[in-house]
């Protein structure tokens, strides 16, 4: 259970580090695709919350 915790304390310092490629990766995905801005907004968000636990679980391994 620390495990998960101390994971999820490191997603939360990366979020803010991985918005930014996030947003560049659902702005390509909504020109390519032709999605809504609606769409668009959620998939940065989702991206987002992705990118940062990948990189906390391998801050975690590493």
């Amino acid at each position: 259970m620390q495990e998960v915790v101390v994971t999820l304390v490191f997603m939360m310092a990366l979020l803010m580090f991985a918005a930014f490629p996030a947003y560049k990766a659902a702005h390509f995905l909504q020109e390519k695709y032709a999605l809504s801005h609606k769409m668009e907004n959620l998939l940065t968000l989702v991206l987002t919350i992705l990118l940062a636990l990948t990189a906390a679980v391998f801050l975690k391994i590493g």
